[in-house]
Order: C-alpha cells, then sequence, then structure tokens
C-alpha cells in the first residue's frame, strides 16, 4: 500500500469514520441526550451510536489501534477512540444489554463517557482527513 505524502492523509474508510464521529458527538453531549435519548428520540439513539463506534468497528475485539489508517489517522485518535470504547464496556459490562437507555445515562461511570467522547469527537473532527 502506497503512503500518501504529508498533508495528504486520508482514511480507508471515511464514511465509517462519519459514523464515528457522529456518535462521538452524541455520546458528548449531555444536553442532546437530556432532550432525545431520554424520551426515545434522536438521530443517532444511544443504540445506533454504540453500534456505530463498536459493532461496526470491532474496537472491543482487535482495539482502535488496529483501524490506524482505516478509520484514524494515528495513535492519539485511536488512543482517544479506545477511552471512549472503553468507558461504555465498562457500563454495558455492568448494567447489561436489556435496561432503559437511560439506565446507562444515569450510571455513575457515565461521565467519564461523556468527557472521553467529547476529548475523541473534538480530535477527530479537527483532523484533516478527507481526500
Amino acid at each position: 500500500m502506497e503512503e500518501e505524502p504529508l498533508g495528504k492523509q486520508a482514511v480507508q474508510w471515511p464514511e465509517r469514520r462519519k459514523d464515528v464521529l457522529e456518535a462521538l458527538r452524541a455520546l458528548s453531549d449531555r444536553d442532546y441526550q437530556s432532550q432525545y435519548w431520554r424520551s426515545g428520540e434522536g438521530r443517532p439513539d444511544l443504540t445506533a451510536a454504540v453500534h456505530w463506534l463498536i459493532d461496526d468497528t470491532s474496537i472491543d475485539q482487535h482495539g482502535a489501534r488496529a483501524l490506524i489508517s482505516r478509520l484514524f489517522l494515528d495513535q492519539r485518535e485511536a488512543d482517544l477512540v479506545q477511552l471512549v470504547v472503553d468507558a461504555l464496556l465498562r457500563i454495558l459490562d455492568d448494567l447489561g444489554p436489556t435496561v432503559p437507555d437511560n439506565a446507562y445515562l444515569d450510571h455513575p461511570e457515565w461521565i467519564n463517557v461523556l468527557h472521553s467522547a467529547r476529548a475523541a469527537y473534538l480530535a477527530l473532527r479537527s483532523s484533516k482527513h478527507d481526500s
């Protein structure tokens, strides 16, 4: 695989990256969550955000660093997203998959999801990843 010159970096999966970015935006926005997720509305909903971030990427199985160049530009981006996935997985492991969305949002560890998702969202959003 050829490397692109510096300044012209792109990821191999730009559409999936957009989904991850949208999931991070929603996971980092407490007001959005309060307005939409608590009432069972919003796009993405909590299920979609988790699906886009974890199920579609398999970060939980292979780690975010395995997706550098496919989804992330560098180790920093991958590590920031890994923190979000780890925070989500701790809550999912604690509560299980069948509780109402409000139970996740009210979990004492949810603050870690909010903060880590915000840091990852800002980092990925500011990166030059368009080809």
